[in-house]
Formats: structure tokens, sequence, C-alpha cells
């Protein structure tokens, strides 16, 4: 498996979450009922990047009759492995918390693990929080069409919208039969 964050970032993120307990993956609270419509009806969902799991305590809260199953990925959780593919993939304000030199890495295997579809939220601009080591915590901020560009090499976007005030930019997307623009490889269509 190909490196998806450095041993040193990881560390960082770690006593992030640890000093500032309960702030990181709040973001999806927000959005739990358009994530809900953009499932389809899949129960089986992934959440990359899961914080500090305000996606699933917000789904518990509001949408508990839908007996959803959300497995949490957070890389810099102790002792996180890979997460296996699911049939549908949440990564809401993950990808701009990601090192620039490893963002191919991430949006690989964030297309290795969506099965059916997913759901992305991106921030394309500064936080407020600053991170311990004195960085910006969008450590990747780059514009609306850079982030397009990243994913429909990847997925087929079935819609997008982009918020101008807040900078954020929400995708939803599905797994289709697409040439890697890197290798040339055509990946095959996944079963769920």
């Amino acid at each position: 498996m190909k490196n998806l964050i450095s041993p040193e970032y990881k560390e960082l993120l770690a006593w992030e979450h640890s000093n500032t307990p309960g702030r990181w993956g709040r973001t999806a609270e927000m959005y739990v009922d358009t994530i809900v419509r953009h499932s389809d009806g899949l129960t089986d969902w992934l959440d990359y990047g899961a914080g500090s799991g305000g996606l699933n305590i917000a789904i518990q809260k509001r949408h508990a009759e839908k007996h959803i199953s959300i497995t949490e990925y957070e890389p810099s959780r102790p002792n996180t492995v890979a997460p296996d593919p699911k049939p549908y993939v949440v990564c809401i304000d993950v990808l701009e918390h990601i090192e620039p030199g490893l963002i191919d890495n991430v949006l690989d295997d964030l297309q290795r693990v969506t099965q059916t579809q997913g759901y992305f939220t991106i921030s394309c601009r500064l936080a407020t929080k600053i991170l311990k080591d004195g960085r910006n915590a969008h450590i990747l901020v780059k514009p609306r069409d850079w982030w397009k560009q990243q994913i429909e090499s990847r997925f087929n976007i079935l819609s997008d919208e982009w918020d101008p005030l807040d900078q954020n930019y929400r995708l939803k997307v599905e797994f289709d039969d697409i040439p890697d623009w890197r290798t040339g490889t055509i990946w095959e269509k996944r079963e769920t």
C-alpha cells in the first residue's frame, strides 16, 4: 500500500486531535442531511478522514431509523489500518489537510475504497486553525478547478456545487471504468 501520511504529520495530527478533542471531524454534522440524501439508500458507509467521528454521531441523532453502518477511518488514530472498500464513501473537509506530496496516493486510495458512490467536500481556503508547528491546518489549498481535475481523473462526477462565500467544493461521485491518467490502467467496475 502506498504511503498516505508521513510519520511526522501523523504524530502532529494525533497531538492536535488529543489536545482539541471533539473539534476535528465535526464539519460533517452540517452536511448530514445532504450526505444521507446523496447516499441513494446505501447503508454501508466509510467515513474517510473521520476526525473525532462527527458524522457517525450526527447520523445516530438524526437518521437512526435508516440503520446506517459507518466504518470510520482516521489515520491519526493509534493502530489505524487501511479500510476495506464500502459502497458509499464520505470524505468531508479532509483533502485540504493532506500533505501535498501525498495527495495522489490519498486520492488513489479514496478511489480504491469507493465501490459505488461517494460524497466529498473540499475547502478551498485557509482555515482559522493553526497547527502546533505554525502551519495553517489546511495545508493543501487549491482552487476548485484543480480539485475537479484531480477527482474526475478517478471518478465520474454525478453532481458538484461551489459555495463562493465559504469557498467549499462539494461533489457526488461514482466509481466508473475510468483510465488512470498516470498509468493508462483501466480500473474495473467493482461489485457491491
